[in-house]
């Protein structure tokens, strides 16, 4: 019951908070949760915000080509930075495309030859401090890192005690950045989704949270207590879901799945947003051309 409140209101934007606002995640049962750090103690939170509801999503000029497709993005906290992924018949390469302001437009899009080390460079995700990349690359977990915002990505290289033999990619990190969720190749099943901390093995299944179908897509809250991904288990068409716990540590609850502006009778995936709640970014077939293409939708 407290999740059909909770989607509903979703829908009607009323108090809206669709992505899960940090330090003070509203909960199944309509309390106010927070995050804790990596031993999942708590703080207390702060006041809510009410933030209206989602715009229309637009989509990404320079990022919706009617040629290739453009997927697996990921904004940066400030929103200033986007990074992506576009396939076409060479393969699949990680591209940036920058702004200075919110009300800017994205331009300067640029290939990021550091990270095009394989033929499949896909699903790039930044750690909430801006500092640390990952990505897949020919279906193993690498990293870069940077000193300062504007300096050069630096450092790449696999990431350590991840990788399995199976293929993974969608790495995402939450919290002090030592706690991830994955999708891996799990066989029949497709992909499924894992979490684990780093330095401790390549994490576990979220048994809650995978199906018999694939699961894809992974974004994780700055407080680890939303989930979002992209399946398609009920339809044909990949749809964007949403899992919430209260606390890091408990399990992720049943996935509803995300409601309009980010439902759509096309496929959507590849969702994420920033930690203030105001710029959520996914990847959708909905401009009609054949291809996938990043739209971006404000409150």
């Amino acid at each position: 019951m407290g999740r059909c409140l909770f989607t509903l209101a979703l829908i009607c934007a009323c108090n809206a908070h669709l992505g899960g606002q940090d330090n003070h995640n509203v909960t199944a049962d309509g309390a106010t949760g927070s995050g804790g750090g990596s031993d999942g103690g708590s703080v207390m939170p702060d006041a809510p915000v009410m933030l209206g509801p989602w715009g229309t999503p637009a989509p990404v000029g320079g990022a919706s080509s009617a040629t290739v497709s453009e997927d697996d993005p990921t904004l940066s906290s400030d929103g200033l930075e986007l990074y992506y992924a576009v396939a076409n018949a060479a393969g699949k390469n990680l591209y940036e495309m920058t702004r200075a302001s919110r009300s800017d437009q994205f331009a300067n899009a640029t290939a990021l030859a550091a990270f095009n080390g394989g033929s499949a460079n896909e699903g790039p995700r930044l750690a909430y401090d801006d500092l640390t990349i990952y990505w897949g690359e020919d279906g193993e977990i690498y990293s870069a890192t940077r000193a300062t915002l504007t300096s050069p990505w630096t450092n790449v290289a696999k990431v350590p005690g991840v990788d399995t033999a199976a293929y993974e990619k969608w790495f995402a990190v939450c919290g002090d950045a030592s706690h991830f969720v994955v999708s891996r190749d799990n066989g029949a099943n497709g992909q499924d989704l894992y979490e684990g901390t780093l330095g401790n093995g390549a994490g576990t299944r979220i048994d809650t949270v995978s199906s018999t179908a694939s699961e894809i897509s992974t974004f994780v809250s700055k407080d680890c207590l939303t989930l979002y991904f992209a399946s398609n288990r009920v339809a044909a068409q990949t749809q964007i879901y949403m899992s919430t716990r209260n606390a890091i540590g408990d399990a992720w609850g049943t996935p509803t799945p995300a409601p309009a502006p980010f439902a759509a009778g096309t496929d959507n995936e590849d969702a994420g947003y920033t930690p203030d709640d105001r710029l959520f970014v996914f990847a959708t077939t909905r401009g009609g051309n054949g291809t996938k293409d990043i739209y971006l939708s404000t409150r």
